[in-house]
Parts: C-alpha cells; sequence; structure tokens
C-alpha cells in the first residue's frame, strides 16, 4: 500500500479568505499555483526575513521542503516548528495543516509513531477531513493497526461514499489483516464501481488466487493491475519467479486489449523490462514510438533500455536524440554513464555539469563528478567535490559511502591520519548487528576481513534477494584490499548474477591490479563473448518484429474454390487461413481452438473474453475473444493479434484484418499468386 495523498496548502487558500495575509505569501500562493516551487520558496524566505512570525510562510516552507523534490527533512520539521509557534492557536485549519506536515515527514523518515501521533492531532481539529481520514488509515496500516485502519478508512467512505479507490486501500488492509472473504468483497466492489480498473483490487484480487495456486488467473489480475497503474507491484515478483510465460501471456493480452495503443505500450515496456525480458520491452517502446504524438519523448526511454543490455552505442544514439528537444537532467546522466562506461571520465563530468545546470542542488550529481575526478587522477578536487555532495545530501546511506570515498581517497594520497578519521565518523552511523552494504568498503579499510566472510555467508544465504548488497558491492571491498583470489571470485559470481560488475572492472583504478592477471582475462573474454552474443541475439529478436517496419513481405497462396489460401504459423502451429480482408479479425473453428489449448499452442491466459461478429456471408456469431501471441506471416512475425474462435466446427480459418492492419499496404497479384504485404 503507498501513501498516495499530499497535503498542499493551494487547497487551505480555496477554504478561507486571504485578506490580510503578507504580500510575500500572497505572491508564493500564485508561485504555487504556476507549480512554480523554487519561486514559491523564494517568496516564503523573503516573507519570514522580513516577519519572522509570518506563521504561514513557516508552513508553506515546510511543506514545499517535505516534498520528495526537496526531501529535506529537517529544515522542513524546523520550519513547522516555527509555524507551530507563530501560527494563532484558534486557526484550527492551518495548525492541523502543520502538524499533517509534520506527520508526512515522520512518514518519510520511517517514525510511523510519532506520524500516527501527528496526523492524530490533525485530524483532531478537522475530524471530517478525509486526507486526514487517508493519511491515518495508512500509518496504521504501517503500524499493523489493520482494524484501526479499517475504521478509517469507513469513516472516509461515510464521508466521501463515491471515492471509489478508496474501496481497494481498505480490500488490501483486509485481506493483510487475514479478513479474506472482506477482501473479496471489497476487491468486487471497488471494480464494480471503478468498470474494472481498480488497481489496488486487482493486487488483492491475484493475491487471493495465488493463495489457492490459481496461477493464471492470478497472472490475469496482475497484469489488470499493472496496466491500471503502470507500477510493478510484489505480486508481479512473485508470478515472475514462479510462473513468468503465463504472466508473459497476461501482459500480452492486456496489451491486445487495450484502446490506448501508445499509452498501452508504455506500461508493457516498463513491466517486460522489470521482467528483464528487454528485447520485448525494446519492441513495445520502438511500437510506443510510432504511435505516440511526440515519439521523442520515448527516446530517453529507449536509451536508458539499451544502456542496460550495454549497448552502448545505441544508447548514446537515443540520449542525444533526446537532447534536441530537451535537457532534462536524467538525459545528461545518461550521457554522462555511458561516458563513464568508455572510461572518458573527464567528458563524463562535462555532461554532468549540464545536469547541475537543471538540478544546481542535487548533491548526487556532485557525487558523481567526484567518483569521475578520482579516477581521472584528480584526487584533491575529488576531496573537495565530494565535500559539496557531502553538505548537500542528508540520506544517511550517502553518508556513508561519501565517508568510504574519502577514507579511500586520503589513504591513495598517503594521509592516514584523515582516513582513520572518516572511518571513524562512519562508524559512528553504524548500527548494532548492521547489515547494510554501504560499510562494506569500511569493513575492507578496516582490514576486518571476518566481517567481510560474514557479509558473503550472508549474501549466499540471501535466497529472496532482499539484502541490499550483492557481489559486485562485495567485491569492491575485496579489490580495496587488493586481495585477488576473493575479488575475481566475486566478480565471476557476479557475472553469473548478470549484474555487469566486468564493465566497471575494466574501467575503475581499484581494479587495476588484476589486469594482468591469466585468471581475470579470460573472465572479461568470457564476458566480452556473452556480451557480444546478448546484442546479436537481442537484434535478431527485435529485428524479427520490426521486419513489418522496413520491407515488403510476399506471402504465396493457393486458390481452391474460389477463395485463396494460405499458411501461417500460430504460436508455432501451422494452419492454413482463407485470405478475408473483408473480415475484422483473425477467426479459427473451435476445432483448432481446442486442439490448440490441448496441446499447449494456446494457454487459459489466452483467452480474453466474448463478442457477437458478423461473418462475410453477414451471419452473426457468438465467438470467445482469444489472444494470438505469435502470427508468423510469410517470413513477418506478428505480435499479439485479436482473433475470435467461432463455434461452428466446419467454419474455415479467416486471415482478417486486425492481422492486414499491421500494413501499409496489401496488394494481390493473382498472376503470380502472391500477396504483397507492404510496410506503411
Amino acid at each position: 500500500m503507498k501513501k498516495i495523498f499530499l497535503t498542499l496548502f493551494i487547497t487551505l487558500c480555496a477554504q478561507i479568505a486571504i485578506a490580510g495575509d503578507s504580500y510575500y505569501f500572497q505572491r508564493a500562493e500564485e508561485a504555487y499555483q504556476k507549480k512554480d516551487l523554487d519561486l514559491c520558496l523564494h517568496y516564503c524566505k523573503e516573507g519570514v526575513a522580513k516577519d519572522p512570525k509570518d506563521g504561514k510562510c513557516w508552513a508553506v516552507i515546510a511543506e514545499i521542503y517535505s516534498k520528495r523534490e526537496y526531501a529535506r527533512y529537517g529544515e522542513a520539521m524546523q520550519a513547522a516548528e516555527k509555524a507551530l509557534a507563530t501560527l494563532p492557536k484558534k486557526d484550527k485549519v492551518w495548525v492541523s495543516f502543520v502538524h499533517g506536515i509534520r506527520g508526512d515527514v515522520f512518514y518519510k523518515v520511517d517514525n510511523m509513531q510519532a506520524s500516527k501521533e501527528a496526523y492524530m492531532l490533525s485530524l483532531s481539529m478537522q475530524p471530517e477531513s478525509t486526507t486526514f481520514l487517508y493519511d491515518l488509515a495508512d500509518v496504521c496500516y504501517q503500524l499493523g493497526e489493520y482494524d484501526e485502519a479499517i475504521t478509517y478508512f469507513k469513516r472516509y467512505i461515510a464521508l466521501s461514499p463515491s471515492s471509489v479507490f478508496i474501496y481497494g486501500e481498505m480490500a488490501y488492509v483486509y485481506y493483510k489483516a487475514g479478513n479474506k472473504e472482506e477482501a473479496q468483497r471489497c476487491s468486487d466492489l471497488a471494480n464494480a464501481l471503478a468498470s474494472g480498473r481498480n488497481c489496488m483490487a486487482h493486487r488483492v484480487l491475484s493475491r487471493l488466487a495465488m493463495d489457492k495456486a490459481d496461477y493464471i488467473e492470478a497472472c490475469r489480475e496482475a497484469a489488470r493491475a499493472m496496466f491500471c497503474g503502470s507500477t510493478w507491484y510484489e505480486e508481479g515478483d512473485t508470478l515472475n519467479s514462479v510462473c513468468p510465460e503465463l504472466l508473459m501471456a497476461a501482459i500480452r493480452t492486456e496489451v491486445a486489449k487495450a484502446q490506448k495503443a501508445a499509452e498501452t505500450n508504455a506500461t508493457a515496456a516498463y513491466c517486460t523490462f522489470t521482467m528483464q525480458r528487454y528485447w520485448e520491452a525494446l519492441y513495445y517502446l520502438h511500437r510506443k514510438m510510432e504511435q505516440s504524438d511526440a515519439p521523442q519523448s520515448v527516446y530517453p526511454e529507449l536509451a536508458s533500455v539499451y544502456e542496460r543490455v550495454e549497448a552502448y552505442e545505441e544508447a548514446e544514439k537515443y540520449y542525444t536524440l533526446a537532447l534536441k528537444t530537451d535537457s532534462a537532467e536524467h538525459i545528461w546522466r545518461g550521457l554522462a554513464q555511458i561516458a563513464r562506461y568508455k572510461g572518458e571520465f573527464l567528458k563524463a563530468n562535462e555532461y554532468l555539469r549540464k545536469a547541475l545546470q537543471e538540478s544546481p542542488t542535487e548533491g548526487k550529481i556532485y557525487y558523481l563528478i567526484a567518483r569521475n575526478l578520482r579516477e581521472a587522477g584528480l584526487k584533491n578536487e575529488a576531496l573537495q567535490t565530494m565535500d559539496t555532495a557531502r553538505v548537500l545530501i542528508e540520506e544517511e546511506d550517502w553518508q556513508i559511502s561519501i565517508l568510504s570515498f574519502r577514507a579511500e581517497v586520503y589513504r591513495e594520497l598517503g594521509e592516514e591520519e584523515k582516513a582513520q578519521e572518516a572511518i571513524a565518523e562512519a562508524q559512528k552511523l553504524r548500527k548494532p548487528d548492521d547489515k547494510r552494504s554501504e560499510f562494506y568498503r569500511i569493513d575492507a579499510l578496516l582490514g576486518d576481513t571476518a566481517a567481510l566472510a560474514r557479509h558473503a555467508q550472508e549474501i549466499a544465504e540471501d535466497k529472496k534477494g532482499q539484502r541490499e548488497g550483492n557481489w559486485g558491492t562485495l567485491a569492491q571491498a575485496y579489490a580495496t584490499l587488493k586481495d585477488k583470489a576473493h575479488t575475481i571470485e566475486l566478480i565471476r559470481r557476479d557475472q553469473e548474477a548478470d549484474n555487469y560488475t566486468v564493465r566497471a572492472t575494466q574501467i575503475l583504478s581499484r581494479y587495476q591490479f588484476l589486469k594482468d592477471d591469466p585468471e581475470y582475462q579470460a573472465l572479461t573474454a568470457q564476458y566480452e563473448a556473452k556480451r557480444q552474443d546478448r546484442l546479436a541475439e537481442l537484434q535478431a529478436q527485435l529485428g524479427a518484429q520490426e521486419t513489418i517496419l522496413n520491407k515488403v513481405t510476399e506471402l504465396p497462396f493457393t486458390p481452391q474454390g474460389g477463395v485463396n489460401r494460405v499458411q501461417c504459423t500460430i504460436n508455432g502451429l501451422p494452419l492454413y487461413f482463407v485470405f478475408d480482408t473483408g473480415a475484422a479479425d483473425v477467426s479459427i473453428s473451435s476445432v483448432e481452438a481446442n486442439f490448440m489449448l490441448k496441446n499447449g499452442y494456446l494457454t487459459d491466459a489466452d483467452f480474453m473474453g466474448k463478442q457477437n461478429f458478423v461473418t462475410a456471408t453477414g451471419e452473426i456469431h457468438e465467438g470467445t475473444i482469444i489472444n494470438l501471441r505469435e502470427v508468423r506471416v510469410g517470413d513477418v512475425v506478428l505480435r499479439d493479434i485479436k482473433a475470435s474462435v467461432i463455434k461452428n466446427q466446419s467454419a474455415p480459418l479467416l486471415l482478417g484484418q486486425s492481422c492486414f492492419r499491421r500494413f501499409g499496404t496489401v496488394e494481390v497479384d493473382n498472376e503470380a499468386q502472391v500477396i504483397r504485404l507492404i510496410a506503411k
């Protein structure tokens, strides 16, 4: 379950008069309405500089700093305290709003009990606020107080019965509480009210089906959830490990059913990327690009997938194309990463400084620049830049990484005293039995090989992938110790897990002690061969899908009884079809459908429902709609073709428009007895 509400001060301004508010607050409100948060923050800071008792300006500062765009939680809490100290106690609307900000900050730093107390203060002042009721229900859920969460949800529904999404949220809490009957009832109600488009309800139904080991239904519901919300959920992870092909079939079915093609292909690309089916993700992204009104918007996504499969030239091409219409930070960072992969560290920093122009206070960009400076041999400059990152980044895990970086660089410079100071400072952040991967290199810097061995054992025993660390991060630690045997073994294990640590070893200085080792050289050669094979396979698979875009395909036909018959292969099964451009869909008889189902050419997940249709003779029939995962027409492979199953056992197999509309032009050459399928 996710926190989905963010309290906005603009809502308050719509509820109360602003007469008497300061000039700066009024300008801040205008900036907020225009979604210019930086300008809004500027006016609020000016306001409190002129009048430190301007409680509303303090409240807005707190609200902006609590946002994920800023994530400056300490400053958000300080501003909230200033707001509470200066706002009139009788102004319950604003005071409750500020307590809500405190609740939001406590929630984000994972202090759920304090978050609950803050939200309860807000609700006590505005007992009919659906926002605070939802927030409290969510916090109670996080605390495992399911009955109390359900009570707040019911109060929410009493105040706003038309808020359809809340029924799905309540279904999820019922499920977590073990009340599966109510979970089913609320899910069904949510989908009924939302015309089958309630994401959380489908998630609950997927879990209920998994509990019954009904994996076909579980995959259907998980796919429906994804296509409602474009998000990969825990259910998808579970089903991808248990029955990935069934889940993929369900995803393809949702693609075939959907009306908004570009949006649907975006979701399919996201799902397949998460399943690590990269060529299919690229296929769907290319389809999205063809169908989108703004194809350039797809370039960054294509670039990131090509980067993931180590097709760096393609990744660089699409990032560069993206820059023609967008100079967003993530595009510059993508180009920087490609340059880093090539060992071009100073060029990478040129790109990162472009990213800084878009986000000048993003500390993580300074962190990346410092890493590249170190690799370029500019170690003092690297330390200075990392100090800037340290000031700007608040998250503790990042602080540990920064301190381990400083310790390593100081040790390389021969300044052991400063290295030890950095190590000691990092150790102060360590909690009892702390297993965070950020401490792997700290343990290496301490020379604690026993601790590193424990980390290796914990990773080996982590069957569910719940640990943050992996073989690659541990390889870095052993490389810090120049421990050749352990480092090579861990690189090998990480390569087997497809985590691409070998690429890092080829460019980073900490691994240079390995470069002349025969075992390491054999490992890198094996990696490069595997990479090239994977890229060739990727291009072959993608090319099979894209043949339709770049060539004319000739499909031989046989005249018989006044019709033209052609051979196609459906999900691997060769069948003869009547070529019929007047038919809306591909259609097959129930005889072929039953044969295909019994012999594994169709699965239950391929069946999509029923509909009436008109045949070429004008007769009306009811048919079952199925998704044909693969239709091979000549040398073209089409994916996800909608087809009808006709109850009439003697009905001919028809090849209709659901297949041919994928092409631009269809020509029939009766003399040569071929059908020419010409790309759009």
